[in-house]
């Protein structure tokens, strides 16, 4: 009996430790692939598993993982600036799957030099536990022997939840470049502020010496009129007399 106490005991302080350690996994796979016949992909996997034991990387309680993914597509100018390496078209495909479910085509375009050129451009996805997302960018060139692992398509994953730690580290670093940039912004504010109000003193002293200048000259003026005056009247009565 003592050795079922302690056994259970033992067993309860295990399950009280690991505890803080069970945590989602979220796991990514990239990779760009030469399927031949000038045919160039890049594929991007991400998969959300609330059974792993990871304590860097989790989502707390029942929350989803957000993610996203940021994606340029620019066939259009890859053909002006490439004409001995042309694509045909690109093709741009975002699936979403669930443990044991079939898998959903969410995403499914072609672009061509004719498209216009898309930049910066997001897809959002909420992930719940067991569910995935698979991106494919895959372009065909007109050269079937090009092989270099370059197309005019890149794309990256991001996950941008508050409950992911390294999501956070992400975070705090954008927002501490924020930080960094909103002090010298400040900084420049205040040398400019500084630099106005000089110049703004120095020419309301220049102003003011004018000012003293232009009275000064104004009173010797009055002074000299009045004698002037006084003159003209002496010669005024000298010649009447």
């Amino acid at each position: 009996m003592n050795n079922k106490i302690l056994a259970i005991t033992i067993s309860m302080i295990f399950l009280l430790t690991i505890m803080p350690m069970i945590s989602a996994e979220i796991q990514y796979f990239q990779v760009k692939q030469d399927l031949g016949n000038g045919t160039i992909q890049n594929l991007i996997t991400a998969w959300y598993d609330k059974t792993g034991f990871y304590s860097e990387d989790y989502i707390t309680g029942n929350n989803p993982l957000d993610v996203y993914v940021l994606f340029n597509i620019y066939p259009k100018t890859w053909n002006s600036a490439n004409p001995s390496s042309k694509v045909d078209y690109c093709e741009w495909k975002v699936s979403f799957w669930q443990s044991g479910n079939a898998t959903t085509i969410i995403v499914n375009e072609n672009y061509t030099q004719y498209d216009t050129d898309i930049m910066g451009d997001k897809y959002f996805v909420r992930m719940r536990d067991g569910e995935g997302i698979t991106a494919y960018q895959k372009c065909y060139f007109e050269n079937h022997s090009y092989t270099d692992l370059y197309l005019p398509m890149e794309m990256q994953l991001l996950t941008p939840s508050w409950e992911c730690k390294e999501c956070q580290y992400y975070l705090w670093s954008l927002t501490e470049r924020d930080i960094i940039k909103a002090k010298a912004v400040g900084d420049n504010v205040v040398e400019v502020s500084t630099y106005i109000k000089k110049l703004f003193l120095l020419n309301f002293e220049i102003w003011l010496a004018f000012f003293w200048f232009f009275l000064i000259l104004i009173i010797f003026a009055s002074i000299s009129l009045i004698f002037v005056g006084i003159y003209w009247l002496f010669l005024f009565l000298r010649r009447f007399m």
